[in-house]
């Protein structure tokens, strides 16, 4: 179930036709719920008991993977196993009801972002019962696939920190460099596509990325023997959307799972950095969750000239004030 899952692909639709996502991205996605959901049930009824369930206790409002991390920081047993199975069996029937909900007039964002959110969770779910199973029979999984919802939005603020990066924002081209630093975009852009971690990245998101992608693309191939040059005024607009939009990106840190990871690692380095005589390296180390987070922070963590403690110390002061969690120790 999860190669299934994961051999799905949604990119290539993302430039393709309404009727080839709905011909074969959507029937894909149906034909995976519908195995998924199959294969829970047997693990329900395999490992159902008559304990009772801990899925009343549990929070109705909260989203299905952070219900998913709850359970799986309960102690194996059969009784997690069938809890795991069943709010994942709830969960797939909605998705699949989602699909087969999608209005006539649905575009093909719509559809991705149904099918990208049944595959996404499918995903989640197989990963989540394998290793509850392995654990509680002992068995020893080689090639496992969980991951919370922190670790996951920990990768995907790398990833964006990592594309940023490649962009030299601080450093803008003069008129000369544009069609040089313009292509880098565009390479660096297509390497982020190319990450396995792009099909977990929020759709409006994936919908800047690929207009990014597309106005870069349709001023490189400007035929300059025409005209003698690239439009420089056009290529400097794009310039400055490529800015904004790495600045948006920037918004992966207002999730909740990292205002509060970084909260409690914003403290601990502060501890660190003020317990008196402490290395450089020692300090990046233990930072280094906090990558993406900040650029200036970024920078101190990766730069071959290592900061000074004062430095850093600074930094993590300005960072915990502009987080509001000084006064939350």
């Amino acid at each position: 179930m999860l190669q299934r899952a994961q051999a799905i692909d949604t990119r290539p639709y993302e430039s393709d036709t309404i009727e080839a996502a709905r011909g074969e991205l959507v029937p894909d996605a149906e034909a995976l719920l519908t195995n998924a959901r199959e294969l829970l049930a047997r693990v329900f009824n395999h490992y159902e008991r008559d304990d009772a369930s801990t899925l009343a206790q549990m929070n109705p409002n909260q989203s299905f993977s952070w219900r998913v991390d709850d359970l799986m920081r309960a102690d194996r047993s059969s009784k997690q196993i069938a809890d795991l199975a069943s709010i994942a069996r709830m969960e797939l029937a909605h998705r699949g009801a989602r699909l087969r909900g999608l209005p006539n007039n649905a575009g093909v964002w719509e559809v991705i972002a149904a099918v990208a959110g049944a595959r996404r969770r499918t995903l989640k779910s197989a990963s989540a019962i394998q290793r509850a199973i392995g654990e509680h029979e002992g068995i020893k999984i080689e090639d496992e696939w969980y991951e919370t919802e922190l670790d996951r939005s920990l990768r995907v603020r790398q990833t964006y920190a990592k594309f940023r990066g490649r962009l030299q924002l601080d450093q803008p081209p003069d008129m000369r460099g544009l069609y040089t630093r313009l292509r880098l975009v565009g390479t660096s852009l297509a390497m982020l596509v190319g990450l396995d971690e792009y099909e977990f990245l929020r759709i409006p998101d994936r919908q800047m990325i690929r207009g990014l992608q597309h106005k870069i693309l349709g001023w490189l191939r400007v035929d300059a023997s025409v005209s003698g040059r690239f439009p420089a005024r056009a290529g400097t607009r794009i310039w400055e959307d490529v800015c904004a939009s790495a600045n948006l990106l920037l918004q992966v840190n207002n999730r909740a799972e990292l205002v509060e990871h970084d909260a409690l690692a914003l403290r601990a380095a502060d501890e660190l950095l003020r317990a008196g005589d402490v290395e450089v390296a020692r300090a990046r180390q233990v930072m280094q969750p906090l990558f993406g987070l900040d650029p200036e922070l970024d920078q101190a963590l990766t730069s071959q000239v290592p900061p000074t403690v004062s430095t850093l110390r600074e930094l993590v002061a300005r960072l915990r004030q502009r987080s509001g969690s000084l006064g939350r120790d």
